[in-house]
């Protein structure tokens, strides 16, 4: 055991890291921008995820790049979004004066007024006399968070800021520019437009060798790691450099109050992954608060899915498949995001099953403490509701019903126009689903309303469980009234699963079920017509072998004369209650019946268009209702 008192934790979170002998790993980096550099690169674009370690690359770059041909300039240009062009290049000479440590009695700083009236004043006059104070040496600009600009001000950024540091790179051959940027270098077309030619690179995850010194090193003689610690850290940080530093913060913390200096994978427990996402709160919303809004719910949805592969050790399920169960419904936007997490570094695809005609993909989150973080932050319930900011115009019409409603100034029949408006420019405005669900249920088409409140109650059970049991009373009650009896049950049955004490429920189930038996006990027997499967009996062994042969995916002939019940049997085949009875989920096949008395010209391809055209139907109803 190595005895500490009272020591400095020596992992860094919250600034970067100036220290040489703290920072470990990007050599290939560095290798690639020294290489750029000395083959004359004017400009080298670097690119990295929030959080990554950006800042201390540009900040150790004087420390491994450029020997004695190159002096580094840093300028963050972050709190600067809001300046203008000749505030922004005012305070870029002032910073290389004081970096460069320059004497002002030979060099004129350019004043904010000096560049308002001529911008030129920096690049003709105050270059060339920093460029004199040089020598032989070139000057690098290292610019921090440069795509910041064009968020805040673009007239002053794309405009002004980066045309103009184009234009003076061609005419100073000392003047070297490295800017880092935030996001992807294909979101920002015109600074693509604008330095087409620039060699670029991204700053990544560190190797296992980086991420492991990177553990270690900083506590070393202090803390001892075992391979079994080091590989538990590595698990949760995936070698990112932050959540890295992070883990083994709270590690060190823990080791101090206890008094106990070596690691093992037991210390990394889950109070330390706790405790880590608690101090790294900021960084971590920070990290995640730069995807777009569908990216976001995907980035949740994939963290829950994890889960509850995890939890029933089951294959992880796709994203997507999962938002269905949220009452989401796919739109192009999301079915774009998983990938585009994946190619941005935030998720990682794992497997892919084979399906009929097509391959499902699975994710899991690439960085496990912040999969964590996402299932204790952002619920995907919680998440989808941000889905209904993805259309301004859809919220701009759904605005303007709120205000009429308000103003009692809009009838029935003009919300329901409204609300389907809304929906069909974003399918998941739930606010507007659940007024289409409500005004329905007020025009008393209960059909309609029982549809819309079903997909409600898997957006939020809360806001829609009142509704939708209201719905299938009087959907249900409208079906008795026209004698469909048995859609009618399944109505108040649904009833029942949700609010088990409804007296009206139970009533009318049991007035149904009365009158069922009365039926019964008129005639048990039927003849000349196909026996309903509730009422077919025997054939067990006949069902076992045609199970069977469904469960191998083979095929079967079934033959017999008249009256022997072969069309009794074919449609008990159909029945889904059959299916639970051998083990097997109906909901997993397509279950198409046809009576090939239904052909009238019986050709093989008037056959198969019948079977297609069943199928087609069938797909689109298991669509409709998975909404």
């Amino acid at each position: 055991m190595i005895l500490s008192a009272n020591r400095k934790n020596p992992y860094i979170i919250g600034r970067p890291i100036y220290e040489k002998e703290l920072f470990f790993g990007r050599d290939n980096l560095f290798n690639f921008i020294n290489a750029n550099l000395n083959n004359g690169a004017k400009i080298i674009l670097l690119q990295g995820q929030r959080r990554i370690g950006k800042s201390s690359v540009l900040s150790q770059i004087p420390n491994f790049v450029g020997g004695d041909k190159f002096v580094f300039v840093d300028f963050d240009l972050q709190d600067k979004a809001k300046l203008t062009l000749a505030e922004v290049l005012e305070k870029l000479a002032t910073e290389i004066i004081i970096k460069l440590k320059l004497k002002q009695d030979n060099i004129k700083l350019p004043l904010k007024t000096d560049l308002e009236a001529n911008t030129e004043f920096f690049s003709g006059i105050f270059l060339p006399q920093v460029f004199q104070n040089l020598g032989d040496k070139n000057l690098v600009l290292l610019l921090d968070e440069f795509d910041v600009l064009s968020d805040y001000n673009p007239a002053s950024a794309i405009e002004h800021f980066f045309p103009y540091l184009q234009s003076i790179i061609s005419n100073h051959q000392q003047l070297f520019i490295i800017p880092v940027v935030g996001r992807r270098l294909d979101e920002m077309e015109y600074l693509l437009n604008l330095f087409r030619r620039a060699p670029n690179q991204e700053i990544g995850l560190l190797d296992k060798k980086s991420a492991t010194q990177l553990i270690t090193k900083p506590a070393e003689g202090v803390l001892e790691y075992g391979e079994d610690a080091i590989a538990a850290i590595l698990e949760l940080s995936a070698g990112h450099p932050y959540f890295t530093q992070v883990i083994c913060f709270q590690i060190f913390q823990q080791a101090e109050a206890e008094d106990n200096w070596e690691v093992k994978s037991a210390d990394v427990d889950n109070i330390i992954v706790d405790r880590a996402i608690e101090s790294a709160e900021g960084g971590l919303t920070w990290f995640r608060d730069g995807l777009p809004i569908p990216e976001q719910v995907i980035f949740s949805a994939a963290a829950e899915a994890q889960r509850i592969a995890i939890k029933s050790a089951e294959v992880v399920q796709e994203p997507l498949t999962l938002l269905k169960e949220y009452g989401v419904v796919p739109t192009e936007s999301l079915f774009q995001a998983a990938d585009r997490l994946v190619e941005w570094g935030f998720l990682d695809k794992v497997e892919s099953s084979e399906l009929p005609g097509e391959k499902v993909p699975r994710y899991k989150v690439k960085i496990e403490l912040v999969r964590r973080w996402l299932l204790k932050r952002y619920s995907v319930r919680g998440e989808i509701q941000e889905l209904e900011n993805l259309s301004s115009e859809a919220n701009r019409i759904y605005n303007k019903l709120v205000t009429d409603l308000r103003q009692k100034s809009v009838t029935l029949t003009d919300v329901i126009a409204r609300c389907k408006k809304v929906l069909k420019i974003n399918p998941n405005h739930f606010q507007a689903l659940f007024e289409l669900a409500k005004t329905y249920l007020k025009v008393e088409d209960f059909s309609k309303a029982a549809e819309f409140y079903q997909r409600g109650y898997k957006v939020n059970p809360i806001w829609a469980e009142d509704g939708l049991v209201k719905s299938l009373l009087g959907y249900g009650q409208k079906l008795m009234e026209e004698r469909k009896r048995g859609i009618a049950k399944e109505q108040f049955e649904e009833v029942l699963n949700l609010d088990p004490d409804n007296a009206l429920a139970q009533e009318i189930l049991t007035e149904i079920e009365q009158s069922t038996k009365i039926k019964i006990k008129r005639n048990p027997f039927t003849v000349g017509q196909p026996i309903a499967p509730e009422h077919f009996v025997g054939r067990e062994n006949l069902i076992a072998i045609a199970f069977d042969q469904i469960y191998n995916r083979s095929n079967l002939a079934i033959w017999g004369g008249p009256g022997m019940g072969k069309t009794s049997f074919l449609n008990l085949l159909t029945s889904h209650h059959v299916w639970e009875s051998q083990d097997l989920d109906p909901s997993k096949a397509v279950i198409v019946y046809l009576n090939c008395l239904e052909i009238k010209q019986f050709t093989p391809a008037n056959f198969w268009r019948k079977i297609i055209n069943l199928i087609r139907e069938k797909l689109k109803m298991i669509l409709f209702y998975n909404l």
